[in-house]
């Protein structure tokens, strides 16, 4: 019996289910297939991660170190009084692109060329953008989410911002509170208040129910035989982990599971049911959101491409993509090296560059597709 159909509460014959009983069953439902989902997104995550590492980024970074010779080359005929100032022009443009992208590949050799062409250094111009994106990246969050960031604020990576984020919408929200409780309510706000505490109240009266119970079962302490203490130990981990997380759907589980429960006598009362609902819905939220934060760790455009994109698919499919995309990577290797041993001759060089276009604008040049060679 799967965890979802445990917690489903069966229609009886010649009776249908509540409103509140059908509410349970799609949370239940939801429940079970966003965990599904987590767990699916964070295997592929990091099964593709470690073929990535292991498959794709040796061949790139044998592809990115021939253009490294490549940009050396251009910085030799650069030197060269046979070529133009307009060839010179274009030898720069390319120089400075790629040095640009390889050095942010680990490739910190080539500023010392790449602060040969430029009015500014490599670091300095980095900084620059980091400050630069770091702005936008604050702008745009704080738009989001309706709250200020302070001059020093450390939001350098994803979770110091997440966590950056948190603490200002808890701070906003307990100086709204504190306004809240400097004003003069009325009768109705009183009640509204204490209504919504009562209820907060059972709530977690609930779901402390049932981990009460699971506790006086399942503790191990007064366990002599010691297999038994350990499995209780085992069980006792996973039961305050779940309650840790108000996770009421894996407790509820686990009461079916080790007790021999079953959900409908767990669920009889409709004010249990609505409780029980609520605490369920909020769940579901929250893990609406880790899935969506998972998927924006994946395609954050700062971070690479979106892999769920590049390589998803059945497994098939997935060493399908994977296969082509090596097979592109050696070809762009292959045509690398054809061009080196092609542009080292000047003259080779000088009829290359009259097809060459200085480019506008160097951010959108990606190494796992090398436009200017073959």
């Amino acid at each position: 019996m799967t965890p979802q159909s445990t917690l489903v509460i069966t229609q009886k014959v010649g009776k249908d289910l509540s409103k509140l009983q059908k509410q349970f069953n799609t949370n239940v439902k939801k429940i079970n297939q966003l965990k599904q989902q987590l767990l699916d997104d964070e295997t592929f995550i990091r099964e593709t991660m470690i073929r990535i590492q292991t498959e794709i980024v040796p061949l790139q970074n044998q592809t990115n170190q021939k253009i490294v010779e490549l940009v050396h080359i251009f910085d030799k005929h650069h030197d060269d009084s046979f070529f133009k100032k307009k060839e010179k022009e274009k030898l720069r443009d390319f120089i400075m692109e790629h040095a640009t992208e390889l050095i942010h590949e680990g490739f910190e050799e080539l500023k010392a060329i790449h602060d040969k062409y430029s009015d500014e250094t490599f670091d300095e111009i980095d900084a620059e953008a980091e400050n630069m994106t770091a702005t936008m990246m604050k702008n745009m969050m704080g738009s989001m989410f309706g709250v200020d960031f302070d001059d020093d604020a450390d939001v350098s990576n994803p979770l110091k911002m997440k966590e950056y984020i948190s603490q200002k919408m808890e701070e906003k929200e307990a100086a709204a509170q504190a306004k809240k409780a400097s004003q003069k309510k009325t009768a109705k706000q009183i009640e509204r208040e204490e209504k919504a505490k009562a209820e907060t109240q059972n709530i977690s009266k609930a779901a402390r129910s049932i981990y009460t119970d699971l506790v006086k079962a399942f503790h191990p302490d007064r366990e002599q035989d010691e297999t038994e203490r350990n499995r209780k130990t085992e069980i006792m981990k996973q039961v305050t982990q779940a309650y840790e997380k108000d996770d009421l759907f894996e407790l509820l589980k686990l009461k079916i599971e080790l007790q021999g429960s079953d959900i409908e006598s767990l669920t009889m009362a409709d004010e249990q049911l609505k409780y029980y609902n609520k605490i369920l819905k909020e769940q579901v939220n929250e893990l609406q959101e880790q899935l969506w934060q998972l998927r924006m760790s994946a395609s954050n455009p700062m971070m690479g491409p979106d892999i769920f994109q590049q390589f998803g698919g059945d497994e098939a499919t997935k060493n399908k993509k994977f296969a082509r995309e090596i097979a592109r990577i050696k070809k762009n290797k292959k045509l690398v090296e054809k061009d080196i041993t092609l542009l080292r001759v000047k003259e080779n060089m000088r009829q290359w560059l009259k097809d060459y276009e200085i480019q506008e604008d160097f951010n959108d040049m990606n190494f796992m597709s090398f436009p200017f060679f073959g």
